[in-house]
């Protein structure tokens, strides 16, 4: 309880700690509110953000194929980043012992069946011809079963795209 020097009546101790008490309830309710409007910002803009889900992976596919020009000469991570509704599952990759271009094309796949399965939408990178070796995404191929994971995806971050073709087998 507040204390008050001798000299405050005490009538006015008392409307004194009943302010007191007001402002204290005040503020906690101003708290509580903020709280509840923050909450419920946050909750509606998750609603806002939520991606809905592709319904036709060819025709989405497609769009990067079309839009191509944007990515050409450009590091695969930009692909990536654009890709924001659907993402690679399984990759597998043409590796040459041609030592001018030794990594020609990566195969894309949106599913997680089998890589050699028939009737999947395919979107195919054509890389430009670099000298990388390409024993860490042959290890990663092996080790992972084809699985597109995060070791793949920063093994061909930084390879730049020559062309994209999709098509379903």
């Amino acid at each position: 309880m507040k204390t008050f020097p001798e000299f405050i009546p005490k009538k006015v101790q008392e409307n004194l700690l009943l302010i007191f008490k007001i402002n204290a309830a005040d503020q906690l309710m101003k708290i509580q509110i903020n709280i509840l409007i923050v909450g419920f910002i946050l909750l509606f803009s998750g609603f806002l953000k939520a991606q809905k889900p592709v319904s036709d992976t060819l025709a989405y596919a497609k769009k990067f194929e079309i839009n191509k020009e944007k990515y050409i000469g450009k590091p695969f991570s930009l692909l990536l980043k654009d890709m924001t509704q659907l993402q690679f599952k399984k990759a597998k990759s043409d590796i040459k012992a041609d030592p001018n271009n030794t990594l020609p094309s990566t195969l894309f796949r949106f599913s997680d069946k089998d890589i050699n399965s028939g009737k999947e939408v395919t979107l195919v990178i054509r890389w430009k011809p670099d000298t990388a070796s390409t024993t860490q995404i042959e290890f990663f191929q092996e080790e992972h079963n084809y699985n597109f994971t995060v070791n793949e995806r920063n093994f061909f971050d930084k390879k730049v795209i020559r062309d994209i073709v999709v098509y379903r087998q």
